[in-house]
């Protein structure tokens, strides 16, 4: 390949030869690398201008692993392409694609059509809504809200995750904060994979925990403080339970067993299925009128996130942490204070509770909705 590219002074790209030094190392990217490095940059080699990755067949974590190095160690581009794949395939192609192309190395780099047109050759899709709806009429991709479709993100996150050192062999356990008024507290680690996040909030309730068990034990009710669950039902035996989240347009079903803690009062859940998450909520009395609230779960990040797109875990914890269970909690207690008000006969104050409550309900629907500024990535057949 040096030799034609002397000869006709016409760069050229690794492409298939990348996969057959994948299966000659059993995948191993620190083999991989070591040969890219020696015969890229141990002689006068100055031609290979990319690296064409392919996912279907090297795999996702070595395809982002691989053209991280382009980018920092080589100094060439990434190319990522196709291998006829269905629209799903495709989709996660795009994403690494998009992602790769924004990391800082690559900036000043040339940057080259990705190879994910193959859509046009196939009569059905696996995806629904299919690929090609997501393709505008000039040829570009609309790739913030495939990411979404996808994972529930914007594409600038998972852009920022994909920048972030991949060291993760010690856990990731940051100081407790107090990031909300009525001394909100949180404190939050990650496991050494980067896919177990554990979580401990806690939050002061104006009301017995007698009161707080009972309403927050109800679990269809769940629903009424935490605008993002579209549902919790009983199911026939009446064990177990059903839920659906819908977070950034995309739902999540899991269900999952509970039991009810007598002293102190509270309860404790794990899922069966679907998304993977246990943990336990304790009412810890403060005074015959008013307990704590300590919430502690964990929750099993998507492997392809945790393994592809390293620090994945860093906004993960943050949106839990500082959104999603803060939120909860202080939704939580206002309704209970409103549903109280009115239980009592004061339905001025009540009104004015629920008012507050529509109000913050509506402003998080608003920020769940969040539409990423990365909205497009050139879609060309090679």
């Amino acid at each position: 390949l040096e030799d034609f590219y002397r000869e006709s002074a016409m760069p050229f790209a690794l492409d298939e030869s990348l996969a057959d030094a994948a299966q000659q190392s059993s995948f191993s990217f620190q083999v991989i690398s070591e040969q890219l490095r020696d015969s890229l940059t141990g002689g006068n080699s100055t031609g290979c201008a990319a690296l064409v990755l392919k996912p279907a067949l090297l795999g996702l974590e070595l395809s982002m692993q691989l053209a991280r190095f382009a980018h920092e160690k080589l100094g060439i581009g990434a190319v990522f392409s196709s291998s006829f794949d269905s629209g799903v395939g495709l989709a996660y192609t795009a994403i690494l694609g998009a992602a790769s192309d924004s990391l800082p190395y690559a900036t000043s780099l040339n940057k080259y059509p990705h190879g994910i047109g193959t859509f046009q050759l196939l009569a059905g899709d696996t995806m629904s809504p299919p690929f090609r709806t997501y393709v505008k009429h000039d040829g570009m991709l609309n790739i913030a809200p495939l990411a979404r479709a996808l994972y529930g993100l914007g594409l600038d996150e998972l852009r920022d995750a994909f920048t972030l050192d991949d060291s993760d062999d010690i856990n990731d356990t940051r100081q407790p904060s107090n990031v909300g008024s009525d001394n909100y507290q949180a404190v939050a680690s990650t496991s050494s994979s980067g896919r177990e996040i554990k979580v401990e909030v806690s939050l002061p309730l104006p009301f017995s925990d007698e009161i707080a068990s009972s309403r927050f034990t109800d679990l269809p009710q769940q629903s009424r403080w935490s605008p993002w669950l579209n549902s919790v039902a009983y199911l026939d035996d009446g064990k177990e339970t059903e839920w659906t989240l819908n977070v950034r347009g995309v739902q999540y079903r899991w269900r999952a067993v509970s039991t009810l803690i007598e002293n102190p009062k509270g309860i404790m859940w794990e899922s069966v299925s679907g998304l993977k998450n246990k943990g336990v909520v304790l009412f810890m009395p403060s005074s015959e009128d008013s307990c704590l609230m300590k919430v502690k779960m964990s929750i099993i990040t998507p492997r392809f996130l945790a393994s592809v797109f390293r620090g994945t875990s860093a906004f993960v914890e943050d949106f839990l942490e500082n959104k999603l269970l803060k939120w909860s909690l202080e939704m939580f207690r206002d309704v209970v204070k409103a549903d109280l008000a009115l239980e009592r006969g004061d339905a001025e104050l009540g009104d004015a509770l629920f008012g507050a409550v529509e109000g913050k309900a509506n402003a998080i629907e608003a920020t769940l909705s969040y539409t990423s500024s990365i909205d497009s990535l050139e879609d060309k057949q090679k």
